[in-house]
C-alpha cells in the first residue's frame, strides 16, 4: 500500500478533478401545476410535495427580486459570467450531446422540466405535467415561449422534436427515446408520451438532454455547431473561437422568464483543472470545477465550493464483456481479478485529497439501493493474483485504457494498481468530450470514466441494459435483464428498490462494472456571484437565476 501510496502521488500533484433517484409511479391521474412546491419527490412522483416554504429554493422563476430590492437590481441583464469546462462542446444537437457537454447547451435550450436540490422534478418551459400511469405523461407547455428563431415552443414543436430524436439510434440518449411508444398534440400546447416500458425516471429524463427542445426551423441546419433553441441566452458565433471559448449573449426579445436571465454575457472556456483552478484562484474566472487536491487553496482564498447534492461514482466500465477485442476480459475470474486490485483507499487519498469513499459497490450503505455483497470486492492483491492464475493468465496481458486529460490522472493510478497485479497497461489521452463516442464505438474493452449521481433506472437503460449505446459488441449479459424487469414491474417503492439493488449487486459481481471511488462533484464560485444553485444529478449549476457583479 505504502508503495502504491509513493507512486500514486507521484502523478497526482497534477491530477484534477458522465442520475435521479427512482420511484413507483402511482396508476392514477395526477397533475403538477405551475408551483415547484408540486413537484414530486423520488419516491413519490405524486404526493410528497415540499412546504410553501420552499418555493423559493425550488423554482428558479420565483427567485425574481422583491419590489424593495428593486432599485437596486438593473434594469436588464448585466455582467459577464466567466466558467470553465475540462471537455470540449462536440456538438450543440441536444440528441447526439452527451451528458458531460451539458452545461455549453443549457443556456440556449433551457429545459422543459427542472431538477430542484432535493431531486424532485419541477416545471419549466412545461408549466404543468401530469402522470397518467407508470408508462403515460403529459405536459401542458407554458404559453408564449418562443425559440430564439421567433418560432413557437409549442405541442407541434415538441412532437417533431421527439419524432426526430427516436428515428437517431445512434443518440448517447437513445435508450429514453426508444422507450417512447407514441407522442401525441393533445391540444396546441398539451403533449402526451406514451411508454413502451413503465419508467419511474422518465419526468427526470426531460429535467436534461432529452428535454431541450430545437426550432423545428433548424433541423436541417449545422446543429453541431449553432444550435437554435429557446433558453435565456443565444450562442454567439462571432467572438466564440472553437476549442478555445463558447460565447452566449442574453437574448433580446421577449424572453417568457426574463427574472431568470441576469447574466448578459456568458464564457466558457476549455481549461483543464490546474489551468481553471490557477483561473479562479487569481480573479479570472467565476466559476469552475471543484478539484479536490485544492480544496484548501479555495478556502484559504475564501471561495465559495457548492457539492452536488447527489454522490458522484467512479467506476470502470467494460464494453468487452464476451473478450471480442481481448479474450482474457471475457473470463469472468479476470474481471473479477482486476476488481479486487483496485486499491480505492490509495485512490481515495492520492486522487480525491482523503474526501472520497473507497467503498467497493456501486451503491453506498446509506442508499436504498445497496447490496452488501458487493462488499466482498474490497482490495486484495493477493486473492486477486490468485484468481488471475487459475484464469490461465500467471504472466498477465497487455490492456491500453483510452481516456481524455481530465480523467487522465485516475487512468494511470488503475494502471498502476493493474501493473502491479502483472498486467501491462498503456493509458492512450484522446481528446476531451470524446471518450463516450469512444466507448460506444466498439474499439476499446473497458475504460474508467464516472457519473455525477448514480439513478438505478436511468444508468441502466443508459448504460447496462442488453443492447444498449456502451454495448457496442452486444455481450452477454446473463440475468441482468431479467433482474432489472422485476424492478420495472414492481408494485411497491420497496419491491423496486429491493429490485434495483440485486440488479446492481449482479453488475457489479459480475464484473460488468468495477467500482473506484465515489465522491461529490462540485463547483467553486467566485466572490461577484450570486444565485448558484446545483440541480440534482447536473454537473454545474445552471446559468438562470444567477448574477455576477
Amino acid at each position: 500500500m505504502l508503495a502504491l501510496l509513493a507512486v500514486l502521488a507521484l502523478f497526482a500533484a497534477s491530477c484534477g478533478g458522465d442520475d435521479d433517484g427512482d420511484g413507483a409511479a402511482p396508476d392514477t391521474d395526477t397533475e403538477v401545476g405551475d408551483s415547484a412546491d408540486d413537484a414530486p419527490a423520488d419516491d413519490d412522483m405524486a404526493d410528497d410535495a415540499p412546504a410553501d416554504d420552499d418555493m423559493a429554493d425550488d423554482d428558479m422563476a420565483d427567485d425574481a427580486p422583491a419590489d424593495d430590492d428593486m432599485a437596486d437590481e438593473p434594469s436588464g441583464p448585466s455582467g459577464t459570467l466567466r466558467m470553465a469546462m475540462t471537455t470540449d462542446v462536440q456538438t450543440y444537437d441536444p440528441v447526439m450531446a452527451g451528458i458531460a457537454q451539458g452545461p455549453y447547451l443549457i443556456p440556449v435550450y433551457d429545459t422543459l422540466l427542472i431538477r430542484s436540490a432535493d431531486g424532485g422534478v419541477a416545471p419549466r418551459q412545461a408549466e404543468a405535467f401530469r402522470i397518467i400511469s407508470s408508462s403515460s405523461y403529459e405536459l401542458d407547455l407554458a404559453p408564449g415561449i418562443t425559440f430564439s428563431d421567433g418560432a413557437a415552443l409549442d405541442a407541434a414543436a415538441v412532437v417533431a422534436n421527439f419524432e426526430r430524436a427516436k428515428a437517431r439510434e445512434d443518440s448517447p440518449q437513445a435508450a429514453t427515446y426508444s422507450n417512447i411508444a407514441a407522442i401525441t398534440a393533445v391540444s396546441d400546447l398539451t403533449v402526451r408520451f406514451d411508454l413502451v416500458e413503465p419508467s419511474t425516471a422518465f419526468l427526470q429524463e426531460l429535467t436534461w438532454l432529452p428535454g431541450m427542445m430545437v426550432s423545428p426551423n433548424a433541423f436541417d441546419t449545422d446543429l453541431d455547431a449553432v444550435p437554435v433553441g429557446a433558453g435565456g441566452w443565444v450562442f454567439d458565433a462571432e467572438s466564440t473561437r472553437a476549442g478555445v471559448q463558447q460565447d452566449f449573449t442574453a437574448r433580446t426579445d421577449d424572453f417568457w422568464d426574463p427574472a431568470s436571465v441576469r447574466i448578459e454575457r456568458i464564457e466558457i472556456r476549455l481549461l483543464q483543472d490546474e489551468a481553471a483552478t490557477n483561473g479562479i484562484l487569481n480573479g479570472e474566472l467565476d466559476l469552475v470545477f471543484k478539484e479536490d487536491l485544492s480544496v484548501s487553496a479555495y478556502i484559504d482564498a475564501g471561495l465559495t465550493i457548492i457539492d452536488n447534492p447527489e454522490p458522484a461514482l467512479r467506476y470502470v466500465q467494460v464494453m468487452d464483456i464476451d473478450g471480442v477485442l481481448l479474450e482474457p476480459i471475457g473470463d469472468l475470474r479476470v474481471r473479477q481479478a482486476m476488481n479486487l486490485a483496485l486499491d480505492r483507499d490509495g485512490y481515495n487519498n492520492a486522487i480525491q485529497n482523503g474526501l472520497g469513499n473507497p467503498y467497493p459497490g456501486w451503491f453506498l450503505p446509506n442508499e436504498a439501493w445497496h447490496d452488501a455483497s458487493t462488499e466482498q470486492w474490497a482490495f486484495d492483491l493477493d486473492r486477486a493474483k490468485a484468481l488471475l492464475a487459475e484464469a490461465g493468465y500467471p504472466d498477465g496481458f497487455a490492456i491500453t485504457l483510452e481516456t481524455i486529460p481530465p480523467l487522465a490522472p485516475t487512468a494511470e493510478a488503475i494502471a498502476q494498481m493493474w501493473t502491479a497485479l502483472g498486467l501491462d497497461v498503456s493509458v492512450n489521452v484522446g481528446e476531451p468530450g470524446t471518450l463516450a463516442g469512444t466507448m460506444r464505438a466498439g474499439v476499446t474493452a473497458l475504460t474508467p470514466t464516472f457519473n455525477a449521481g448514480h439513478p438505478p433506472e436511468r444508468f441502466y437503460r443508459q448504460r447496462l441494459a442488453p443492447g444498449n449505446g456502451f454495448d457496442p459488441f452486444l455481450a452477454d449479459r446473463g440475468d441482468l435483464a431479467d433482474l432489472a424487469a422485476e424492478a420495472f414491474e414492481a408494485t411497491t417503492v420497496e419491491e423496486q428498490n429491493a429490485a434495483w439493488a440485486r440488479t446492481f449487486a449482479y453488475a457489479v459481481n459480475q464484473g460488468f462494472v468495477m467500482v473506484y471511488g465515489h465522491g461529490t462533484n462540485g463547483v467553486v464560485i467566485g466572490p461577484g456571484v450570486s444565485g448558484a444553485e446545483f440541480n440534482a444529478s447536473e454537473i454545474m449549476p445552471r446559468p438562470y437565476g444567477m448574477s455576477v457583479e
